[in-house]
């Protein structure tokens, strides 16, 4: 074979592979890590003193769907003044479908996948359910179905200033 051929066929090969492995790269890159129930009590007990909400949802439920931006905006506003914000999502699919959504809905705080033993811990009846910790650690408030962020904003004026 002539060595220009080969060249060209291998420099073809190695283009066709990096178009393949390239998006399986970049999806590694973005993968959530799964949390179990330990793992999320050690995260939530690293977080006295400040400020914690953590929300339970699904990337396919509706409400949880229209609370996240709420939580994109009090991030921002509020993380440099105490507040720190913990999703757990609760899809099958996880590790396809969180990712991308984060990335479409602009989520700027910790996301986890649900580890199998969370939603018996927290009594999960409905998405989302969110749970609002105090700097002392201890649960606020349990809040079932959507909320405002104008609601999450003023109980967490309160609980900030404590």
């Amino acid at each position: 074979m002539n060595k220009k051929i080969f060249k060209y066929k291998c420099f073809a090969f190695l283009f066709a592979v990096s178009l393949i492995i390239a998006p399986i790269i970049s999806f590694a890159g973005d993968a959530v890590k799964q949390i179990k129930l330990a793992e999320l009590n050690t995260l939530l007990e690293s977080n006295k003193g400040k400020v914690v909400i953590l929300d339970l949802w699904a990337t396919w439920c509706p409400p949880c769907r229209k609370e996240i931006p709420g939580f994109v905006n009090l991030y921002k506003k509020y993380k440099d003044k105490g507040l720190e914000i913990i999703g757990v999502a609760f899809d099958e699919n996880g590790q396809e479908v969180v990712p991308p959504f984060m990335k479409a809905m602009g989520i700027n705080y910790q996301v986890y996948l649900d580890g199998g033993d969370i939603a018996q811990k927290y009594d999960l009846q409905a998405y989302p359910t969110t749970l609002v910790y105090g700097k002392d650690g201890k649960v606020a408030s349990k809040h079932v179905g959507y909320v405002s962020e104008k609601e999450f904003e003023n109980e967490l004026r309160e609980l900030l200033k404590k």
